[in-house]
């Protein structure tokens, strides 16, 4: 499993020129890949490291202070299957890695569960499975961090 967190100071998501999520102001953008490896403990995990990792800083601006529940922000997800593509042989991205829809969204679910429990469900937004989306943001720092289970 991998996810791509971006730290932001908005952030949203448009399918077919209408929003599907409410946009977020502080906090993480996140692109979430699930492979055919993984399993539901990747998922536990993952979900725990974004909600702890430190990238948030004191009202004095020095970064690696706080979490994002520390730092009351928000997180808008988005299930992204292609960053599981492999592109060592020729042109053309390798998507059998990513995980086959019905199985990847279950994990994907879950993936938001965890992170509404441990933030508030108010503060969890996603995009929407599977569309094709327009996602805009403002990455801030910038801070964009490769999270991997197989890392």
């Amino acid at each position: 499993m991998k996810v791509v967190l971006q730290k932001v100071s908005q952030a949203a998501v448009t399918v077919e020129s209408r929003v599907v999520s409410s946009s977020i102001k502080s906090g993480y953008f996140l692109l979430v890949g699930i492979s055919t490896e993984d399993t539901m403990e990747d998922v536990e995990r993952l979900s725990n490291k974004v909600l702890t990792i430190r990238v948030f800083g004191d009202d004095d601006a020095s970064f690696w202070k706080k979490n994002i529940k520390e730092a009351n922000g928000e997180i808008l997800s988005v299930s992204q299957f292609t960053l599981m593509a492999r592109t060592k042989k020729g042109t053309k991205p390798d998507l059998h890695m990513a995980q086959k829809g019905h199985l990847a969204k279950e994990l994907y679910e879950k993936f938001l569960s965890l992170l509404r429990q441990g933030l508030g469900q108010d503060k969890v937004q996603d995009g929407e499975f599977g569309a094709m989306m327009s996602c805009s943001l403002t990455n801030e720092g910038p801070i964009t961090i490769i999270l991997d289970t197989k890392n």
